[in-house]
């Protein structure tokens, strides 16, 4: 009866350690995502840009690949890159197809104390520049017409439905979670053809107006 306590015991210490694990895991890799510019691998550094799915990117990167699916490469190093991309990237990269795909992103660099300090040794690279708080801890919402990334509490606050920090309008059903869950990406990505109509609309009457400016 004594060992079987012991392998109750052991099954049990065995459960929380797999659990204290899986949550180190979840928020290292949360931490990279905020962190790494998703097509290079290589340290986010402005100026950035984002995807319709919540991915995030160095914008000299995503532009790099962009021109790379239409065949055009600044040098050999440029084609090498594009080449690994597709390989290890395989098709989470595939919506990637223009400009159109990707929008601006303004990020607030996180602080060093208060709410963007997750542990004494992990600081939020990003934070919310209304409510302060972690990109790590929280989930965070961009407005793609203006490119301000806000925490889901401050959009929620947002009653005039209006920027928080340069006050452009912008639609609920617009806006997009930032590396976001499982669940959210699947309903992105059956956002995806609706979002690029909505986009080349709005282009097409920019266009307009302005040949008719220069018309008039």
């Amino acid at each position: 009866m004594a060992s079987a306590d012991d392998s109750r015991s052991t099954r049990g210490g065995d459960a929380s350690t797999s659990s204290a694990h899986k949550k180190v895991d979840d928020r290292t890799t949360r931490l990279n995502r905020w962190s790494t510019c998703a097509i290079s691998g290589h340290p986010l550094n402005p100026p950035l840009a984002a995807d319709y799915l919540g991915n995030l990117y160095n914008r000299e990167a995503i532009v790099e690949f962009l021109l790379g699916r239409c065949g055009s490469f600044a040098d050999e190093e440029a084609e090498h890159r594009y080449a690994n991309q597709l390989r290890e990237g395989g098709q989470s990269f595939e919506h990637l197809k223009s400009l159109r795909d990707i929008f601006t992103l303004r990020l607030t660099p996180g602080k060093e104390s208060g709410e963007a300090q997750v542990s004494s040794e992990t600081v939020a690279p990003y934070i919310c520049p209304v409510t302060d708080l972690s990109c790590l801890r929280y989930p965070f919402t961009a407005l793609p017409d203006c490119g301000h990334a806000f925490s889901n509490r401050a959009i929620s606050q947002m009653q005039d439905m209006a920027c928080g920090l340069c006050g452009k309008p912008f639609l609920q059903e617009d806006v997009v979670p930032l590396i976001g869950t499982a669940e959210q990406i699947q309903d992105l990505r059956q956002q995806l053809d609706r979002r690029r109509a909505k986009k080349a609309s709005k282009e097409g009457s920019k266009s307009k107006k302005r040949k008719l400016s220069t018309a008039g």
